[in-house]
């Protein structure tokens, strides 16, 4: 989806200034129309609809030239009617009447000014570029989570596949690529869209708050991870902020959907377990976890709120089960990572024993409480992605 905020971002409008409405520049465009004589007086309208809904409207206001009373009345047509901007070039009008500035700022309604001689067919083209821009990677993204969450035939992968419109080789690897702590700002994202021009045969999307990229190959034997180590290293993006998760080779007409959910999951417990690089075919028993979880989801979080009910809401105690499964059962890690005694761990994990499962013996509550809380950051990892 574009915004306003968006539309100020090409290049072409980069010298645009915001005079009213600033409050209000996450409305969506959908279309950029031009304003000419439509609310002049004496004009009949040749349709019910002067401008769409969601529209961004650039004039000249030379409609107004003669009587700039008609302003104040243009602008409330357009709240009307939604649109989501006004732009103008200052030929006819510098500076708008404060009358109209102050009725945009009361609805919410931005009012752009052009920077300078921007042609109105130099706008619409870039802004209708983006758009379609944005329409694919809409798509796309709805592509994946339904590859992600659903049980597609191989009739609909390959339909998927066309709907991509990228040419794809015989063999697939997929990587999802998670910020290790979750922002805002999703800015990041954009700059790994500049490494489809350096895929062979491949493809870059959004999936919420992360990026697959998919690299495609004739033969399976190929090395995608120091390929994009490499175009890491060549654009100076630093690989420390991610987590990436790495899929097994599968084929690519029957089998994407497999690099799909073997890339997300490797992603999720790279975060799990702190890994920075995380491979599918190297996850063990998290293969059954991750199985359960996404079969029957419902049926995970009632065991984890059964198995951890004793603490899960208990700070203090869950935050200590969570850090020392993280750090592999490692008390000295987990302390540091606490930044209290080890004994305080060991006092911590005795009490957590006793609470849960006081009849085990230390191995066996620790192969179980593993499994709790990492079906429990499972579910809270997925939920951070799709926030």
């Amino acid at each position: 989806m574009m915004t306003v905020k968006d539309f100020l971002q090409l290049s072409v409008t980069k010298d645009f200034s915001v005079v009213a409405g600033d409050n209000a520049l996450n409305k969506p465009i959908q279309s950029v129309e031009i304003l000419d004589f439509e609310f002049a007086a004496g004009i009949q309208q040749v349709r019910e609809t002067a401008f769409n809904p969601h529209s961004i409207v650039l004039s000249s206001l030379l409609f107004a030239k003669e009587k700039p009373e008609l302003l104040l009345n243009t602008v409330r047509n357009l709240i009307d009617l939604k649109v989501s901007a006004l732009a103008y070039k200052p030929v006819i009008f510098k500076d708008l009447p404060q009358e109209v500035l102050d009725v945009a700022n009361e609805q919410h309604f931005p009012i752009l000014c052009f920077g300078g001689d921007e042609f109105f067919e130099d706008i619409i083209f870039e802004a209708m570029s983006q758009l379609k821009k944005a329409d694919k990677r809409c798509l796309l993204e709805k592509i994946m989570q339904t590859l992600v969450d659903e049980e597609v035939s191989e009739e609909q992968i390959q339909s998927f596949i066309k709907q991509m419109g990228t040419p794809f080789e015989e063999h697939v690897v997929a990587a999802n690529i998670q910020l290790k702590q979750p922002e805002k700002d999703s800015k990041w994202r954009e700059s790994f869209f500049q490494l489809e021009g350096f895929l062979k045969s491949g493809l870059v999307c959004t999936y919420k708050q992360s990026i697959f990229v998919f690299y495609t190959e004739k033969n399976s034997q190929f090395q995608f991870e120091k390929m994009l180590k490499e175009w890491l290293k060549l654009n100076a993006i630093p690989a420390e902020p991610f987590t990436m998760g790495f899929s097994q080779v599968h084929k690519t007409m029957s089998e994407l959907q497999l690099a799909v959910r073997e890339a997300y999951y490797a992603c999720v417990f790279g975060k799990i377990e702190l890994d920075p690089i995380c491979y599918y075919d190297q996850l063990a028993s998290e293969r059954l976890l991750i199985e359960l979880y996404r079969r029957d989801a419902q049926f995970a979080n009632h065991y984890v709120e059964t198995y951890l009910g004793p603490i899960i809401r208990d700070p203090e105690l869950l935050n200590t089960a969570v850090t020392f499964v993280k750090r592999k059962g490692n008390v000295k890690e987990a302390a540091d990572t606490l930044h209290c005694h080890p004994n305080t761990i060991r006092y911590r994990m005795t009490k957590i024993r006793q609470l849960i499962a006081p009849s085990q013996n230390e191995l066996v509550f620790y192969e179980h409480v593993s499994a709790a809380v990492k079906l429990y950051l499972l579910h809270k990892e997925s939920t951070n992605v799709l926030e």
